[in-house]
């Protein structure tokens, strides 16, 4: 009854549960990043840089097995699949730990919001957002739960055991995993690591997708305010309340749309990156050989990329559709000279470019996943061209 009580809870249209099954996530992994104690109690810190270290070591482990067995095509493809993505997680949690407190507050903006209190017309756009976030939550643990389940699973489909197939490109060095009990040690070790890599990458990707849904969901609401000025210019006070409101949100929510695109152009740009060669390497691998481990994690990177492009895309199209409310509205019917002064500075406003930033290339959306899918077939054909 306790369970069937919590799975309710976390079932209800408001940011605090989804944000606290993202938070669930990285607590159950001992990495709770967004929390006030986080680097400051000596236990999250040292569980900090263990992790920290652990990946590092990692990553030398993932060289070194690659070159132990450099003339099996198959290790090396998936050694290079491994160390991309335990170095996309090294930068990840890093940059991320990096800009924790303007995340955080960013976080606090957008659980304290109450602007479905404003009204039904608010309300009504509040929840339809909240449910694409919480959609957006259930894809989001599909998709790197089920990879973590193909990765560790594959072996067994195909009766790898008996031939000594590891899921991923990785193995303690100095030993031979062909031998017992050296494989059952590397296989369990790589079940507990896949795992956990798919938990942090769940709970570090949930405050992105809050700060969409939040963004979108105060743009429409700017959108419906704007329509309405200039409908009564008789009530001044009434038209003088409504360009106030329109002037706050927007104030704040440029400031939101600015922080959040400054922290996470960096992080967005190596996981574009990343996400070009790991497409790349297991379209690759699928290309020469039908039967490998890789088709679990071309379909999860191409849904991240194309989730993060429709996140980005979607911010960019209200802030389209919010440049052209600020123009169409009836602001010519306003005659009191402050009312048309603040309009005049929304008017200006909104000829700035709104969306995330990748690195300061160019900004999440539908534009940027057709790129980057063309990039990784590109450099896929390349390396056809090299081995052939």
């Amino acid at each position: 009854m306790y369970f069937f009580h919590k799975s309710q809870q976390y079932l209800e249209l408001n940011y605090n549960r989804i944000y606290d099954v993202f938070h669930w996530f990285l607590k159950i992994t001992l990495l709770r990043i967004f929390d006030d104690d986080f680097l400051v109690a000596p236990i999250p810190t040292m569980v900090f840089h263990f992790y920290t270290s652990e990946i590092v070591i990692c990553l030398v482990f993932v060289l070194l097995h690659a070159l132990s067995y450099r003339n099996d095509l198959d290790a090396v493809i998936l050694s290079v699949s491994a160390f991309v993505s335990a170095f996309e997680l090294f930068l990840k949690i890093n940059g991320m730990v990096y800009r924790r407190k303007e995340i955080t507050q960013m976080i606090r903006t957008v659980l304290n919001d109450r602007s479905y209190l404003n009204g039904p017309m608010e309300a009504a756009i509040c929840a339809k957002y909240q449910r694409l976030a919480r959609k957006l939550l259930f894809i989001t643990i599909v998709s790197y739960i089920s990879t973590a389940i193909m990765l560790l699973i594959y072996p067994l489909l195909v009766g790898g055991i008996g031939e000594r197939i590891l899921p991923v490109g990785f193995s303690l060095p100095l030993v031979d995993y062909h031998k017992n009990p050296w494989y059952l040690i590397n296989f369990v070790l790589q079940i507990v690591q896949v795992n956990w890599v798919a938990l942090v990458f769940i709970g570090l990707d949930g405050p992105f997708y809050l700060f969409v849904c939040y963004s979108a969901s105060q743009l429409e609401i700017l959108i419906v305010y704007l329509r309405q000025i200039g409908e009564n210019p008789d009530n001044v006070a009434d038209q003088r309340r409504l360009i106030r409101k329109v002037f706050d949100i927007h104030s704040g929510l440029s400031k939101f749309l600015a922080s959040c695109s400054k922290i996470y152009r960096e992080v967005y740009l190596m996981q574009v990156l990343c996400s070009i060669v790991h497409i790349c390497v297991s379209l690759f691998h699928i290309q020469i050989k039908f039967k490998n481990g890789s088709y679990g994690m071309l379909l999860t990177n191409v849904n991240k990329v194309w989730l993060f492009c429709y996140c980005g895309e979607l911010v960019v199209s209200k802030a389209a559709d919010f440049s052209t409310a600020v123009y169409a509205n009836q602001w010519y019917q306003l005659w009191n000279r402050r009312d048309l002064q603040d309009v005049l500075f929304m008017l200006r406003n909104a000829q700035r470019n709104y969306g995330f930033s990748v690195g300061g290339f160019g900004f999440l959306s539908f534009a940027t996943f057709t790129a980057i899918m063309k990039t990784a077939y590109s450099c896929n054909a390349f390396l056809h061209r090299v081995m052939n």
